[in-house]
């Protein structure tokens, strides 16, 4: 199988990162992969085939729905990508910075615009300090202080930055 050009692989992983990771939408996104995709999450294990995904992912995603991606940067070289990000919980106080932890995705194009491999790595303490702090300040703050439009700012915001780091090419 011959490598495809980067355009097919850049189109690929901009549908896949603006389903899953911008729109949310983690019952689509499982479609992005091959039906015998080989997916490793280094901290809740290896699954096989989109449909094993899918059950992970809709069931993970319902727990961690204050948890949104904001990608840094990525690479493409011939079917490989890799993508830097942070896992971000908005902070409660409007004037505080958000909650952040890094992650590295890995993903292997397999042709037909679908993945065939991701493998994600994330650091467990630093994700279990951010989510401990988040719960607090809710506390604090007397919730999530996302009303009022400020919810709709924030993830217009994500998307800005997700959409000039793809506009960059990486």
């Amino acid at each position: 199988m011959g490598e495809p050009d980067r355009a097919e692989v850049e189109a690929a992983f901009l549908r896949f990162w603006t389903v899953g990771n911008l729109d949310e939408d983690w019952a689509a996104w499982p479609s992005m992969f091959t039906e015998d995709v080989h997916y490793v999450e280094h901290i809740y294990g290896e699954m096989r085939g989109r449909a094993a995904v899918a059950a992970w992912i809709g069931d993970l995603m319902t727990r961690n729905r204050d948890v949104h991606a904001v990608i840094d940067w990525y690479m493409i070289r011939g079917r490989r990508v890799v993508v830097n990000m942070q896992n971000r919980y908005y902070h409660p106080d409007p004037a505080a910075a958000p909650l952040d932890f890094p992650g590295i995705t890995i993903l292997e194009y397999a042709g037909d615009g679908l993945f065939g491999y991701e493998e994600d790595y994330w650091c467990v303490r630093t994700a279990k300090k951010c989510h401990a702090d988040f719960l607090a300040a809710v506390e604090r703050c007397g919730g999530r202080g996302l009303d009022g439009g400020r919810f709709e700012a924030l993830e217009a915001e994500r998307r800005a930055q997700a959409l000039a780091v793809f506009a960059r090419g990486g």
